[in-house]
């Protein structure tokens, strides 16, 4: 599946690892970048290992990753799901072997690309980060006005069940258009996983520094 990992480690993982606030923009849609396509499961890379574990691979689980280059891509750092993941595993981009750092996926770009987390369910007590704020997962209107200022947004969908990242990449009043790494294609929201409120489960924000 396009899980980054299936089970609760994941859901851990992926909620905990960070938290930062939003901030609400307000340009067009069009001031977005032009979001490159990676399909997590290309022959050039769908049997690499995920970060150091010994049976997750790219193909089978990088869909975070996936969405992460496509996000950096589009800012313009030359990369791919390959390189991005070498210099992650290199570079303590992982935890539990295959977990992926969100705010280190960013430091891959030399700070050039900078990362924002909303929403994560039931972990409040857990965070001690300063910089960290716990909301609810926010409405598709913040989401579409970060897209008009100009900033990407990865969304945690469900695809057969399982963990998967998507990214947001524009919208069209209230039709979210995606890239998708477990198909490597461009299509909406609303046609493959349903609406915003029963599809999104969390959120976050990249944009350029």
């Amino acid at each position: 599946m396009g899980a980054v990992r299936w089970g609760w480690r994941q859901a851990l993982g992926s909620s905990l690892l960070a938290v930062a606030t939003w901030s609400a923009g307000g340009l067009s849609a069009a001031a977005g970048p032009t979001v490159p396509t990676f399909n997590q499961r290309s022959l050039q890379w769908s049997r690499d290992a995920l970060g150091s574990d010994r049976i997750d691979t790219i193909g089978s689980a990088g869909c975070a990753l996936t969405a992460v280059t496509m996000v950096t891509a589009a800012y313009g750092y030359s990369t791919n799901p390959q390189r991005l993941n070498r210099w992650l595993t290199a570079h303590g981009g992982y935890i539990e072997n295959d977990l992926l750092l969100w705010r280190q996926a960013g430091a891959a770009t030399q700070g050039s690309v900078r990362w924002q987390w909303l929403h994560v369910p039931g972990m409040v007590s857990q965070l001690k980060t300063d910089d960290q704020d716990i909301e609810d997962l926010p409405p598709q209107s913040l989401v579409e006005a970060q897209l008009d200022a100009g900033r990407l947004v990865v969304a945690e969908v469900r695809l057969s069940g399982h963990m998967h990242f998507v990214v947001f990449t524009g919208h069209s009043g209230r039709i979210l258009y995606i890239n998708d790494p477990w198909y490597g294609d461009r299509t909406t929201l609303q046609a493959r996983y349903g609406s915003y409120r029963q599809a999104v489960h969390s959120a976050q924000v990249f944009y350029r520094s």
